[in-house]
């Protein structure tokens, strides 16, 4: 009995891996057959308002039919293990004489009270299936339906994903035409806008700044959509990561004027080249200071480190902000997560997608962060070791 146990165990945690109906089911199937030392068997489960076999243990199985009024509907409908002779079968099922079937044995399976499908073993043998057998397939047959459900939980979730991932990557291909054409009527209204005055002026400077935030958004969905299709370019180049930051500075100036902003750094500019993507690597500096000023209040101060040590250049941005629990620090890096209550303007991939460019610049993001206490980004790059002759 220890051993049937401990079998039993080993096919649970089987179980707990990521696996596909075509790898779930044999498994199902070859496990619970050497349970009971059973010659065949197979797996039902209810689809489309019937129960279809999904994996029998050899084709001669596959091609038995299960009728309606069949011993695999009685225990499904049933929800009731039992055991049965299979010689009255051998009339209707040519396959089962062929086979030399003498005995069956049906374990329902169940998820919350609720049938699922049916595991059906098989032997030879006229009296081969006991009580205690009947047993060790109950128990075997709940662990069996936890991981069919969520394996279907999982298939279900995949294919909503899969949905979701194509509804944006072409939502974010037709907005990105009439979005520039916006864009740059918006660009020109704001160049004009020194020979407007009242209400006008505000309207455009208001205008602008949001229009070049939607123009960033839709290009981080179509970023993300590149990344999954391994087609986001990068190009790389000497850069000094210290002007990025500043272009940063000024670009987070543009959208949150009365934000207090302090860059220290430690190291002159000239040293402070990386060879990487300048753009990319501007997109990450601005997610971080748009993190900042997005997550803390409107007269609070972020403050900007830049140090080199060991080779690398460190930069750090502090803010005065909310802070993010250690329950969803973890979560952060994951696509399109925003936290629970968090009602900021976004949609979650910011931070996917620095990860992604700095992972690829052989660099390291961390964030370290407590409720109500602020949030600093620390951003790890590998520094230029040489001088340009």
């Amino acid at each position: 009995m220890i051993k049937t146990l401990e079998r039993i165990n080993r096919a649970a945690l089987r179980f707990l891996e990521p696996l596909s109906p075509e790898e779930l089911y044999p498994i199902i199937l070859s496990e619970a057959i050497e349970l009971v030392k059973a010659d065949q068997g197979s797996l039902f489960l209810w689809k489309d308002n019937r129960l279809q076999k999904v994996y029998a243990s050899s084709p001669q199985i596959m091609t038995i039919k299960n009728r309606k009024r069949g011993l695999s509907y009685q225990a499904f409908k049933a929800n009731k293990s039992f055991i049965a002779d299979a010689t009255p079968l051998q009339k209707i099922h040519p396959a089962i004489r062929k086979l030399g079937i003498k005995s069956t044995i049906f374990i329902p399976l169940s998820y919350r009270k609720v049938s699922i499908g049916i595991l059906g073993l098989l032997s030879k043998k006229k009296h081969h299936f006991s009580e205690s057998q009947l047993k060790i397939l109950e128990l075997f047959g709940s662990m069996a339906s936890l991981a069919i459900k969520k394996n279907q939980l999982y298939v279900e979730t995949k294919k909503a994903l899969e949905l979701r991932d194509q509804f944006i990557a072409l939502a974010a291909h037709e907005l990105r035409t009439p979005l520039t054409a916006a864009h740059g009527y918006s660009e020109l209204l704001y160049r004009k806008v020194g020979n407007l005055s009242g209400s006008t002026q505000k309207w455009v400077q208001g205008l602008y700044p949001e229009m070049i935030r939607l123009k960033n958004l839709v290009k981080e969905l179509l970023d993300i959509n590149r990344i999954k299709s391994g087609q986001f370019e990068y190009i790389l180049k000497e850069c000094y990561l210290s002007e990025i930051v500043q272009r940063s500075i000024d670009n987070l100036h543009f959208r949150y004027p009365k934000k207090i902003v302090t860059f220290n750094s430690s190291i002159p500019a000239k040293d402070t080249r990386v060879i990487g993507d300048y753009d990319k690597l501007l997109q990450v500096s601005n997610n971080l200071l748009d993190n900042a000023a997005k997550y803390s209040e409107e007269n609070s101060r972020i403050e900007i480190f830049l140090k080199k040590r060991n080779g690398f250049l460190n930069l750090s941005v502090k803010d005065q902000g909310i802070g993010i629990s250690k329950k969803e620090l973890p979560k952060v890096f994951d696509s399109f997560y925003k936290g629970e209550d968090n009602q900021k303007e976004g949609i979650g991939i910011g931070l996917h997608l620095s990860k992604h460019i700095i992972d690829y610049h052989h660099g390291t993001i961390a964030l370290k962060s407590k409720n109500n206490k602020g949030t600093t980004a620390e951003v790890k790059l590998p520094g230029v070791k040489y001088e340009i002759a």
